[in-house]
């Protein structure tokens, strides 16, 4: 599981631009709670127009955030891939990520950063 962490702090510590309503960093805390993936990992998340930023060429991406708060996103690095999906409120969210081609999964909280 350690490149598709590797990915996922890659991808999601690129500058925010501005735009949208839950545009800015983001500090996100993941934890594993089934599987053999590290068990915890923390990272600053970059949204920009209600879209969470590409981290790079050699990870894909494709996420979002949407008026409601309500985050969708999905990580592919080779053949490894990660989904979450969760909430934003206010400045805090939380929602829960698995991934299949890892055979793990858990959680994610959110804090937004000043």
């Amino acid at each position: 599981m350690k490149s598709v962490s590797f990915a996922l702090a890659v991808l999601l510590s690129s500058p925010a631009l501005a735009g949208g309503a839950y545009d800015g960093k983001w500090a996100v805390q993941l934890v594993t709670e089934k599987g053999d993936c590290d068990r915890s990992l923390s990272w600053d998340v970059g949204v920009a127009a209600d879209r969470i930023a590409d981290g790079g060429m050699f990870v894909q991406t494709s996420g979002a955030v949407d008026p409601q708060g309500r985050v969708r996103l999905t990580v592919t690095q080779g053949v490894h891939r990660v989904s979450a999906s969760g909430k934003l409120t206010g400045a805090a969210g939380s929602g829960a990520w698995t991934s299949p081609t890892r055979a793990c999964s858990g959680h994610w909280r959110a804090s937004k950063r000043a």
